[in-house]
């Protein structure tokens, strides 16, 4: 608790505030309760209390300096933190980048020793990207990092192709299981039923799509096809076909509702509502002349040339050309509901 205390001091907070943090952190036991089966209590010793409202705080503050820690001696190292989960790397194009890649681990063990804390070897892994890429091995301590193709990185599958495939095969048999669930659990075959799948089953296929939006055709269908199976059930629709199932249930298809997303997404960038700076995903037509066209005056976002597939279907660039296409006065909502609404609008208008 010294070190955390010590860190909450090195952000400015002391006397009184500072000592009560301090008698907070005494005297603190807790247990793991599952099943309604209770494990013994046992004294917090270290780190901070789980599922106190100061732990995720006190946290932060805990590992705030980390990333200036590993980023000492090379400041092209990458750190990305997400509460307890951290990732490093760097761009390898030289036998020297992976050396300071490996530095970069020590300087993070050296970090966690001196703070008190711990990293498990086994519990790390490394990921190689890219075709050229010298797949070095890197250590923690005197253990090798384990180097694998796919791993789960905030619920989301990531493989070194960066192919969404593995990740939607997950969720698509995740969604099945929960949907043969909610089928053996009610009568109700209604527009109801529909409404179940909306709250259980639509947002495990949702889940953060911007990130792994799919581009295989195979795989948008293995993600419709949970879809028509929910609508399937709903027997009160008939012998509807599918599209017309969902324009009476006022539904989507999933291909539709992720489009709509990424459109969603780049109006709050565009917009500058959220902490994004459009600059870092987007080149503007302002920006890079004054002559007097149609997309200057409407200020269109500029298609980036692409090699690879990857990078053509990366959020920055897939979402220009409906962004480019969409009127004005869809594009310049001042907020992001009335940006919602009139997209909606316009999709309705251009179908009908």
């Amino acid at each position: 608790m010294n070190y955390m205390l010590a860190k909450v001091g090195a952000h400015g907070i002391a006397g009184d505030l500072l000592k009560w943090i301090n008698d907070w952190t005494k005297g603190r036991r807790q247990r793991v309760v599952l099943n309604g089966e209770n494990s013994e209590w046992i004294k917090v010793t270290s780190s901070v209390v789980q599922g106190s409202v100061l732990g995720p705080v006190l946290f932060l503050m805990y590992i705030n300096c980390l990333d200036i820690a590993v980023r000492a001696h090379d400041d092209q190292i990458l750190v990305s933190k997400f509460a307890d989960d951290s990732k490093i790397g760097r761009a390898i194009r030289h036998p020297k980048d992976t050396e300071s890649l490996q530095q970069a681990i020590e300087n993070l063990t050296k970090w966690c020793d001196k703070w008190g804390m711990e990293i498990h070897p086994e519990k790390s892994l490394v990921i190689h990207f890219g075709q050229n890429n010298q797949n070095a091995d890197y250590k923690i301590g005197h253990t090798r990092v384990a180097a694998v193709e796919c791993a789960r990185d905030l619920g989301v599958y990531i493989n070194n192709s960066c192919s969404s495939s593995e990740h939607v095969s997950y969720i698509a048999k995740k969604a099945h299981r929960v949907l043969s669930q909610l089928r053996r659990a009610t009568t109700l075959r209604d527009s109801t039923f529909a409404k179940l799948y909306q709250v259980y089953v639509r947002p495990l296929m949702e889940a953060s799509a911007p990130a792994w939006n799919p581009t295989k055709r195979e795989d948008v269908n293995t993600l419709e096809k949970v879809q028509r199976r929910a609508l399937r059930m709903v027997t009160s629709l008939g012998a509807a076909t599918y599209e017309e199932k969902l324009s009476i249930l006022g539904m989507q298809s999933l291909e539709d509702r992720r489009r709509r997303g990424d459109q969603i997404q780049c109006h709050k960038i565009v917009s500058g509502s959220g902490e994004v700076k459009p600059e870092n995903y987007f080149s503007f037509v302002q920006d890079r002349h004054s002559a007097n066209t149609r997309q200057h005056e409407e200020n269109h976002i500029v298609i980036e040339k692409c090699h690879k597939n990857v990078r053509k279907n990366f959020f920055s660039n897939r979402v220009v050309k409906e962004w480019n296409e969409l009127p004005q006065e869809v594009k310049n909502a001042q907020t992001t509901n009335m940006f919602k609404n009139r997209y909606d609008e316009h999709l309705k208008e251009n179908r009908l």
